[in-house]
C-alpha cells in the first residue's frame, strides 16, 4: 500500500532522445520534475547517472539496447517508451525490453504526466538505513530487512526498533520510550528488557547497546 505519493518534484528523470522537438515538449510539460537529463548520443555513458524514470524514445538509433541493458543492471526501474509507430512488432519488442508502459508520440503530455507519477508509485521503491549484518530499514515501507527478506516484529518490538532508529544520535531513556511506546498502559522494566531481548534475537546482539541505568541506543546507522 502507497502511504505517500511520490512526486515529480523529488525525483530524477533519464531521458534518451535526440529528437528537438520531443525534447522541448518534455522539458515544457513536465517542468514540475525535479531533474530531467537528457542523453542525445549513442556515446554518451549513463551508468553512473542516478535516476527514477528512464524515458525513452523508441526512435533513438540504440533505444532497445539501452533497456535491455538496464533491464539487467536496474530490474526494478520503470522504463516508459514513446512510440510513433505502434506495430505489433515494435510494442513487443518494447514489452520483451522491459517497458513499464508505451506511449504514442501523438499522446497528450497530461498522459505521459500520469504515466510517469504512476511509474514512480508503482516500482520497489527503498529509502535504506543500513544497520550492521545486513539488517536495514526501509523508511518508505516502514519494514525491517535483512539479507532473507523482511523482519517479524511484534508491535511493541516494531515500535520500540524505529524510536531507537529515531533518535539514534542520542540515548534513548526508558522513561521515554515507556512513554511514547507503552503510553497508558503498565509496563514495567522487565517487559522492556524482554522486548529488548527479542529484538536482538531477531537480528543481532549489538543492534541495541544498554546504557547503564539510563536507557537504550541504536547501533550507529551506516
Amino acid at each position: 500500500m502507497i502511504k505517500k505519493l511520490r512526486k515529480l518534484s523529488n525525483m530524477n528523470i533519464l531521458c534518451i532522445t535526440n529528437n528537438a522537438k520531443l525534447k522541448s515538449d518534455i522539458n515544457s510539460n513536465l517542468n514540475e520534475v525535479k531533474n530531467i537529463i537528457f542523453v542525445e548520443s549513442v556515446n554518451d555513458d549513463i551508468s553512473d547517472i542516478s535516476y527514477d524514470v528512464l524515458l525513452v524514445d523508441f526512435n533513438f538509433e540504440a533505444s532497445l539496447e539501452i533497456m535491455n541493458e538496464t533491464k539487467i543492471s536496474k530490474p526494478s526501474l520503470p522504463k516508459i517508451v514513446i512510440l510513433d509507430e505502434q506495430s505489433e512488432t515494435n510494442i513487443i519488442k518494447c514489452i520483451n525490453a522491459g517497458a513499464y508502459s508505451i506511449l504514442s508520440l501523438s499522446c497528450g503530455f497530461a498522459d505521459l504526466k500520469l504515466s510517469v507519477i504512476m511509474a514512480l508509485n508503482q516500482t520497489k521503491r527503498v529509502d535504506k538505513i543500513t544497520l550492521g549484518q545486513d539488517v536495514y530499514y526501509d523508511s518508505y515501507r516502514e519494514r525491517f530487512y535483512d539479507k532473507l527478506g523482511e523482519l517479524s516484529f511484534t508491535k511493541f518490538e516494531f515500535q520500540v526498533l524505529k524510536l531507537l532508529l529515531q533518535n539514534h544520535a542520542r540515548i534513548t531513556t526508558y522513561d521515554e520510550i515507556k512513554e511514547k511506546v507503552w503510553k497508558d498502559k503498565k509496563m514495567s522494566i522487565f517487559t522492556m528488557r524482554n522486548i529488548i531481548n527479542k529484538i536482538r534475537n531477531k537480528t543481532y546482539y549489538d543492534i541495541i547497546k544498554n546504557i547503564s541505568s539510563n536507557g537504550y541506543q541504536i547501533d550507529t546507522p551506516k
